[in-house]
């Protein structure tokens, strides 16, 4: 042992100078008396009596002062609390709460060590205030999950840009093969009838009849494409009004019994007695039947039905006229019912649809919702589907769109 170490070992007690150091350690020190029933205080350094807002005790003895006074009221910071249990084991807490004496809480870094001391069980706490440190790492790890959140769906948007981007170019080329096939039969059977190279005028009449039906073919591959270009960019103009239903649900079905008839398919309609008035465009509400009711034909099956009824239904507190297309073709599975709205999916999907650009339906149901309606279906798989169109009884919309059709002076059942 050095001079200088004899010196000191000679001016202080081992224990003043242990005391010595521990008074004047940076971290908090407590001692508790663990035999007494409330465990109090028997010691604490200056550092603890800092951090604590603490006054100094005479001759070092808190007896006043107990775990339960340093446990929090409340534990909005979501740590471990500070109590009598803690004394029961050592060990080192990274996050652990202690109340300060005017009731505020700070995070502690805290270790338990259990010491017997001339007989008496002691426990001894050490802690440090780690609450910037753990405001900190917290603020880091909600800032790292906003980074992982935005970075999760920049990937899902760029997966969806990729899509969409495939799904364009497939458009693009089916459509301009739909335009091409309707305009090229037109061209060709014009030619024939401008250099009469017809037999009879049976032939001729039949070249005239292909022209009309390839014309109206063409008008509705070009009003498809512009809907939903209109729709797309928030541009359809809407001419809400009070309108008959049973009416126009005869003359659609009336319409539609020829096609049906050539495909094998019988339709009926239902509806209640008089008259049935809601609210809607009434030119896009008959597009969107329209097309309901030919998808109804097309994907059914020869012998099967068309059933189209008209009832009053309520729907999250709303009244609505609901107009019901049922088919008994092969139906849609569970998990694909949505996509058939989806013009994603069903852009991606064009070239499995029947002639068209197979934008109907997500059209359609954009048209309804637009004026205040809902658009939806059931299916089953074997069984059939069935499409509900959701009129509202009431006026759910601005006003602004509540207003007759210019230039219609005609009845509009006609168009």
């Amino acid at each position: 042992m050095s001079k200088s170490q004899l010196d000191l070992a000679s001016e202080l007690s081992q224990s003043e100078f242990l005391r010595g150091l521990i008074e004047n350690a940076n971290v908090g020190v407590l001692v508790f008396d663990v035999a007494l029933e409330n465990r109090p205080v028997v010691y604490a350094n200056s550092r603890a009596l800092e951090v604590l807002e603490r006054p100094a005790a005479h001759g070092l003895v808190f007896r006043d002062l107990c775990p339960s006074d340093l446990k929090p009221g409340d534990n909005r910071r979501q740590a471990a609390i500070l109590s009598s249990t803690f004394l029961e084991r050592e060990g080192h807490h990274s996050e652990i709460l202690i109340q300060k004496s005017n009731k505020i809480s700070f995070v502690a870094s805290a270790a338990f060590k259990r010491l017997t001391v001339k007989g008496r069980e002691l426990v001894l706490l050490s802690f440090q205030d780690v609450t910037v440190q753990w405001k900190l790492a917290r603020d880091l790890r909600v800032k790292q999950e906003e980074i992982e959140r935005a970075y999760a769906e920049l990937l899902e948007q760029n997966s969806q840009l990729k899509s969409l981007d495939q799904a364009k170019d497939k458009f693009i080329a089916l459509t301009t093969h739909e335009l091409r096939t309707p305009l090229s039969a037109i061209l060709a059977t014009a030619d024939f009838l401008e250099n009469k190279l017809y037999e009879s005028d049976e032939q001729r009449d039949e070249f005239i009849k292909t022209i009309g039906e390839q014309g109206r073919h063409l008008l509705e591959l070009v009003n498809d494409v512009l809907d939903f270009a209109k729709i797309r960019a928030g541009k359809m103009d809407f001419f809400v009004e009070h309108i008959e239903l049973i009416t126009l649900l005869k003359k659609v079905v009336g319409n539609f019994q020829h096609m049906a008839e050539q495909s094998d398919i019988k339709m009926s309609f239902m509806a209640p007695e008089g008259q049935a008035h809601a609210w809607a465009d009434l030119i896009r509400l008959k597009e969107i039947i329209n097309n309901v009711v030919s998808n109804a034909i097309k994907y059914n099956r020869k012998g099967g039905t068309v059933t189209v009824t008209l009832a009053n239904c309520q729907v999250d507190g709303r009244s609505y006229m609901r107009i019901s297309v049922r088919d008994t073709g092969v139906g849609i599975p569970a998990d694909k019912l949505e996509g058939v709205f989806n013009e994603f999916e069903t852009v991606g999907h064009v070239s499995r649809h029947h002639k068209g650009t197979g934008l109907g339906m997500p059209i359609s149901r954009r048209l309804v919702e637009s004026m205040g309606g809902r658009l939806t279906l059931t299916s089953e798989v074997g069984v059939g589907s069935e499409f509900h169109i959701d009129v509202p009884l009431e006026k759910v919309l601005e006003e602004s769109f509540y207003r007759a059709r210019p230039g219609m002076d005609e009845d509009l059942m006609a168009s």
